[in-house]
């Protein structure tokens, strides 16, 4: 404990995470242990918080607080058995449980990055309690969240029948229907909920949608009719702020922000959303002073990301990498937060070495994160460090099963880059199971196929991904596939159009210099 507390005065927050977590498991003090599992996990530490988490339970067995950190971290390595049983410890023994139980599990885990896992999870606990309105209604919410709009759209319509007095459902179901494309139903729908139930929250959720339908006079409209009625609030303003956005009035949406820069945590909404209108005025220099006063709360990331984009746009990377740095050294506890675009950006600096060092680092806090697993390995690829960069993908594999983007990365590269194609084509086919219709999975799949020999087949794929995916390492593989079936001058059209419209694509020159030689 001793080293740890040193370590978090010198700002050394790995070495502070391990002490933490070496000090709980030989701790027989349940506050001990939960002061490090809510430390490494605040942190980001995923790996260390599961093994606090753990001891955690062993001396707390019935700790409701201990198992919903514990599922929420089995949930982040893609263990959903372990984290169902985790949230059912968590959720408690009590039958029938109440709406409010799953609805504040929902939002515990609306801030988790992969949509898809909680529905997942959801959809699990939801089949052992199928008569919860509650639970329905988070089960539609991170579907919605997740894009999966047909299972959003029939769990909120379950919700809204188990409980036909409940406003939040049938809100839902509005939209998820605007969300699937349907959106004069769904604007119908909140048109007759707000009439009937004569309610701001209504009234309000209405005008929203009408705005993110791209009916902006309509919403203001209504806006307008509700400050007469309810006078100058809060909510009221920060949504015609947004619709006004919306319709490109920016100077009506600056002027209602700045009114907002003084109410509580509202002000940092409103510096990002100056900022964020200043930038498409041009003036950046005003863009970065209102990020710089945002200093705690939801928006402090996304500022520093975005001050650190207008930097980048600026083809000024040293100083874009530098925002980085010096809000890490200032911020250590959102480190793991930056950690992406980082190393994207000490890529396009062609500071490899550096980027590669942040992706190491970064999996010291979350080992499970795919979407480092997946760039590391586009790194080592690009370094030519070819067995470590399928070393990456094949944990990924082990982690996520059953994740199609995963599958085809590794698919992929066992097509491109080794003689090992048979086992390419196992794990593209599961791919595009599981993602029909996904340009680069075709692509993927028309690949494996080309390298089985079946070229016809493969044409036939890579033709489809092209059709809905304009991508010069695409263009390249379909104009290897024309050339190879001895249609040459198509092969070399498609090779010229790439490379006058990508003349940096390294495959499309490549091929080109290959085969027209």
């Amino acid at each position: 404990m001793q080293r740890a507390e040193q370590a978090l005065e010198d700002r050394d927050l790995v070495t502070a995470a391990t002490e933490f977590t070496l000090a709980a498991e030989l701790s027989d003090d349940p506050m001990l242990v939960e002061r490090a599992t809510q430390f490494t996990m605040g942190v980001g530490f995923d790996a260390l918080a599961e093994r606090a988490a753990g001891r955690w339970i062993e001396l707390v067995p019935d700790s409701q607080m201990a198992h919903a950190i514990l599922g929420r971290l089995r949930l982040r390595r893609h263990d959903i058995d372990a984290a169902a049983a985790s949230f059912e410890r968590a959720l408690g023994d009590v039958e029938p449980r109440r709406d409010e139980v799953y609805l504040a599990l929902a939002s515990d885990l609306a801030s988790e990055d992969d949509a898809r896992l909680v529905v997942r999870l959801l959809s699990r606990l939801a089949a052992r309690d199928p008569l919860a309105p509650g639970l329905q209604l988070a089960l539609g919410t991170a579907a919605l969240r997740a894009q999966n709009f047909e299972l959003a759209l029939a769990a909120a319509e379950r919700a809204a029948q188990d409980d036909p007095g409940w406003t939040e459902p049938k809100l839902l179901v509005a939209r998820a229907l605007i969300a699937s494309g349907r959106t004069d139903e769904g604007l119908a729908q909140a048109s007759a909920l707000a009439a009937g139930e004569d309610s701001p929250l209504s009234e309000l959720a209405h005008a929203r949608m009408l705005a993110d339908a791209g009916r902006t006079d309509a919403a203001r409209s209504m806006l307008d009719g509700m400050v007469e009625r309810y006078g100058e609030r809060t909510e009221l303003s920060r949504t015609l702020a947004f619709v006004d956005m919306a319709a490109g009035d920016l100077e009506a949406a600056d002027r209602r922000f700045a009114a907002l820069e003084s109410v509580g945590q509202e002000r940092f909404e409103a510096f990002y959303y100056r900022a964020l209108i200043a930038v498409q005025k041009g003036d950046v220099e005003a863009a970065r002073r209102f990020y710089q006063r945002i200093s705690s709360g939801p928006y402090l990331v996304p500022a520093q990301l975005a001050m650190a984009e207008t930097f980048r746009r600026e083809d000024d990377l040293d100083s874009a990498i530098g925002s980085l740095l010096n809000f890490v050294a200032d911020h250590p506890a959102q480190a793991w937060e930056v950690f992406r675009y980082q190393a994207e950006l000490l890529q396009l600096a062609g500071r490899q070495a550096e980027a590669l060092a942040v992706y190491d680092k970064a999996l010291e806090y979350k080992p499970a994160a795919i979407d480092m697993l997946l760039a590391r390995s586009v790194l080592l690829e690009q370094l030519d460090r070819l067995d470590a960069a399928i070393a990456d993908l094949e944990r990924a594999v082990r982690i996520a099963p059953d994740d199609a983007v995963v599958l085809n990365a590794y698919g992929y590269i066992l097509a491109n880059r080794t003689p090992q194609t048979r086992k390419a084509w196992t794990y593209v086919r599961r791919a595009i199971e599981l993602a029909p219709g996904n340009p680069p999975i075709l692509d993927s799949v028309g690949w494996a196929l080309f390298r089985l020999g079946r070229y016809e087949e493969a044409r036939s794929y890579i033709e489809e991904a092209w059709a809905l995916l304009q991508d010069p390492e695409l263009a390249s593989h379909l104009a290897e596939i024309y050339w190879t079936l001895g249609e040459r001058e198509r092969a070399r059209e498609l090779l010229d159009m790439t490379l006058a419209k990508w003349p940096d694509s390294k495959p499309a020159r490549q091929t080109s210099e290959r085969l027209l030689r």
